[in-house]
């Protein structure tokens, strides 16, 4: 029993003097200030954050729209021939004029010389003729003066009928032979003038064995190669102006009485972050009959060649009327469409809050509902946030600005 006891004495002191080291330790480490041991340390999460505000926005529709070339030119041959020669590829840029495509010309060059030499026969000929022609006339006027003088005689009884008639018979074959001669010189004429016009159209021929760019632009569509044969009429490429370029867009017929010629538009292009300034320049007279849409095409200013026809994007039709909205930035959004949430800072903890969106682009989101002007909108780690989670935030933007906070 003496030694039960003892036992028990032996833990109360070692209990004691364990408790005695603690105390010791945890004023050593409190610098002698008395620390409360029921205290338990909260974890924060480090965010940025920024504050939403109130902005002017142009009111108007916003579209889906197909960029088109300004222009197109349809690089085709006038003859058919075999391929020889071909100096472009897709995309590259050409001026007007330009040699694209070269046709083997060989057979229409053995027609030129040809169609010569038989124009040197019709030149002869009419050279014969016309010199045959002179003595025919020297013969008509002989023939002339003899029955001239033969009538007179005639009419004065001096000589006898058949002499008169012999004169007559004389100056009428004389005329028949200058008629017959003059009609041909008309032949040689003729066949001069039309193969004239035959030896042009060869001409033609070979000189459209080139094939030029019909406007300046971009190489597109490429479809000719080295060796084919070409036929007449058939495209070979096209040439697109992208000087200026068209975003088209189709507009419901509910709202094309809104729309007029001339009016102002913003462009968005999938992937690059730019807005473009454009303007409606024409719009169809009548709506597709399937779907009563009416196609009416932006007209944006390319300069620098940067809009690509086939692109896609997206076209805000510029109201007289301004609208105030709140974008936030779009890293914000949490969840997925048609259900997206942000956190707020509420007083030093993350309050999840339901939204609606509208429209978005590269970087930030309209907000339609959900937040509102002054809110402290939580930009990053919200993956890791859960609904009422400590946080501290380390970066705030406000109106633009930067600054540092902590809460």
């Amino acid at each position: 029993m003496k030694n039960v006891k003892r036992i028990v004495l032996y833990a109360v002191i070692a209990i004691v003097v364990i408790g005695g080291i603690v105390v010791v330790k945890n004023k050593f480490f409190s610098g002698g200030k008395n620390v409360p041991t029921t205290a338990v340390a909260v974890s924060k999460t480090s965010v940025e954050a920024k504050t939403a505000k109130l902005i002017e926005k142009k009111s108007g529709d916003t579209y889906k729209a197909t960029l088109e070339a300004y222009q197109q030119g349809i690089v085709s041959g006038k003859v058919s021939a075999k391929v020889v020669s071909v100096v472009v590829e897709n995309g590259q840029y050409v001026n007007l004029g330009d040699t694209l495509v070269a046709l083997d010309d060989q057979d229409i060059r053995n027609n030129i010389k040809t169609a010569q030499a038989q124009l040197q026969t019709y030149q002869n000929q009419l050279n014969s003729s016309q010199v045959a022609m002179e003595k025919l006339k020297i013969n008509l006027d002989d023939a002339k003066r003899n029955y001239d003088r033969q009538k007179v005689l005639f009419d004065k009884k001096a000589i006898s009928q058949t002499d008169f008639e012999a004169a007559e018979k004389t100056f009428n074959t004389a005329q028949a032979d200058y008629n017959s001669g003059n009609a041909s010189i008309q032949t040689a004429q003729s066949n001069i003038g039309a193969q004239n016009v035959t030896i042009s159209n060869y001409q033609d021929n070979l000189d459209n064995t080139i094939i030029k760019a019909p406007i300046s632009g971009v190489i597109s569509d490429k479809a000719v190669n080295i060796g084919q044969m070409a036929s007449q009429g058939t495209a070979l490429a096209k040439v697109n102006d992208i000087s200026s370029v068209y975003a088209t867009i189709q507009v419901p017929q509910e709202k094309i009485s809104g729309i007029k010629i001339g009016q102002a538009a913003t462009v968005t292009v999938d992937g690059v972050d730019k807005k473009y300034d454009g303007v409606i320049q024409n719009m169809d007279l009548s709506a597709d009959t399937s779907s009563r849409v009416f196609n009416c095409k932006v007209k944006i200013d390319n300069g620098d060649k940067s809009l690509l026809p086939g692109i896609f994007g997206k076209v805000q039709l510029t109201s007289e009327q301004n609208t105030e909205i709140i974008t936030i930035p779009i890293n914000a959004l949490v969840g997925s469409e048609g259900n997206y949430s942000v956190f707020i800072n509420d007083n030093g903890k993350a309050k999840k809050q339901k939204i609606t969106i509208g429209e978005t682009d590269e970087n930030n989101v309209e907000i339609v509902s959900g937040v509102k002007d002054g809110d402290i909108v939580i930009c990053s780690n919200t993956g890791s946030l859960q609904d009422g989670n400590e946080i501290e935030v380390t970066s705030k933007q406000d109106g633009g600005s930067e600054d540092t906070a902590s809460k």
